[in-house]
């Protein structure tokens, strides 16, 4: 369940605790006026952290986010951080401490240097005149202090960080061995277009990756005013729409993506087919899947497995199955996802196969235990069998996993009524109608 609120009300400290002691899996996203961080939590633990459009470690962005006391949050679980972005396992409370003395730090620091753009010079004179030894860090910036490099520059060359960097200066500051001489000139240059729009562009991926779909379709819809025919921002509106439900938006967004596009990915033509299929424009919607294929798609699993969805939901389970079939011999040793378990036990029943839909879905029971809606898949192919014990206690052990499937509580009560438990079959169906009118 997402959890949204505002940092005026629930402090970042107080969140990140909150999702510690919840051992959660998901993104935590904040915005800031303009400024856009996320959090990634692994079982209670930091895995990654970041702000967009700065270049911080994990630990050195969590610690700048402890200073946004206004602002919103939103944590999206379930979310993870792309392949290639490295990962850790960070205690948050170890971090509390260090982030909570540096917020006091930092507003210190923040009454001498407001902003980065701010311009200083070494007092060479001061310097001769009231004689210490230079710190490490102060040894990195004052060679870096010229009177025309700007805060920015002088954290992005010493490569000592944004708080160590301002801590130094401010030391340098108060000290007397630094004067400000003006602010850069980069700063009143206005930014071209192409520039704000990857700033826009980068924002909206951030917020998308959240479940911050508003305003990353504002974000979007600000990078397709400033790049005309921006084949990006037609995907990410496509998406947004999708997650919206909006589906004649999202086929509108996809569309202008393909005449964009000369080499259209596949992932466009499955989302452009379920779009259609949504708006029950099944002919589309079989043409965008057939695109989707035939544009590199079928040496991808999921692709495959988009299509034998396609396949099952018309009916044609023996095209689904083949799919389905191709999908797990393009993953290799590779565990296909329960999406894939829960259409090939469906169409391995629908093809009179009972034997290997409970082969397959007994093994997505052991891999993918929390997954409610394979056990009860599995109770069905068991009770279709004429299995009707292990029916029976295939649907309680669903429920311990899951009790809010509506469809296990109805399996459950037909189970019991079976065996002439009239009195809990009753109760079970009750629950079952409570659960649907959720």
């Amino acid at each position: 369940m997402a959890i949204r609120g505002s940092l005026t009300e629930a402090s970042l400290p107080d969140v990140l605790q909150l999702l510690a002691m919840g051992k959660k899996t998901g993104c935590l996203g904040l915005t800031y006026a303009n400024n856009f961080g996320y959090i990634y939590f692994a079982d209670g633990s930091i895995s990654h952290a970041s702000i967009v459009n700065r270049n911080l470690s994990t630990e050195e962005a969590v610690y700048l986010l402890f200073t946004w006391t206004q602002g919103t949050f939103n944590f999206e679980p379930g979310a993870t951080p792309d392949e290639e972005v490295p990962t850790h396992a960070i205690d948050p409370q170890s971090l509390l401490l260090e982030g909570a003395r540096r917020v006091d730090e930092w507003a210190l620091i923040a009454k001498k240097i407001p902003t980065f753009d701010i311009v200083y010079a070494m007092d060479r004179h001061r310097m001769m005149e009231i004689e210490r030894e230079l710190t490490q860090e102060e040894e990195k910036l004052v060679p870096l202090v010229d009177g025309q490099r700007d805060v920015s520059a002088l954290i992005a060359e010493s490569r000592l960080g944004e708080f160590v960097t301002a801590k130094t200066l401010y030391g340098l500051l108060m000290t007397g061995y630094m004067m400000r001489v003006g602010v850069s000139t980069r700063t009143r240059i206005p930014a071209r277009a192409d520039d704000k729009a990857t700033e826009h562009r980068n924002l909206g991926v951030a917020f998308y990756k959240t479940g911050m779909y508003e305003e990353s379709q504002r974000e979007f819809r600000r990078v397709d005013a400033l790049r005309e025919n921006d084949p990006e921002a037609s995907f990410y509106l496509g998406l947004v729409a999708l997650r919206q439900e909006q589906w004649p938006a999202a086929a509108h967004a996809f569309e202008r993506y393909v005449s964009q596009q000369q080499a259209s990915r596949p992932a466009v033509f499955v989302n452009l087919a379920y779009a259609y299929e949504q708006m029950g424009e099944m002919d589309r919607a079989r043409a965008a899947m057939a695109d989707a294929l035939s544009h590199g798609g079928r040496g991808d699993p999921l692709v495959q497995t988009n299509a034998a969805a396609m396949a099952v939901a018309a009916s044609d389970y023996e095209t689904a199955d083949a799919a389905l079939a191709a999908a797990r011999t393009l993953w290799g040793t590779r565990r296909p996802p329960p999406v894939w378990f829960h259409y090939a036990g469906l169409a391995a029943a629908m093809v009179n196969d009972l034997d290997r839909a409970i082969a397959l879905l007994g093994e997505a029971v052991q891999v993918y235990p929390s997954y409610a809606v394979l056990w009860n898949n599995l109770a069905v192919a068991y009770e279709a069998r004429g299995d009707f014990d292990d029916a029976l206690r295939t649907v309680e052990r669903g429920l311990i996993e899951d009790s809010t499937l509506p469809q296990l509580h109805r399996n459950f009560a037909d189970s019991l009524q079976r065996d002439g438990r009239f009195d809990e079959a009753r109760e079970a169906y009750r629950r079952a109608h409570t659960l649907d009118a959720l």
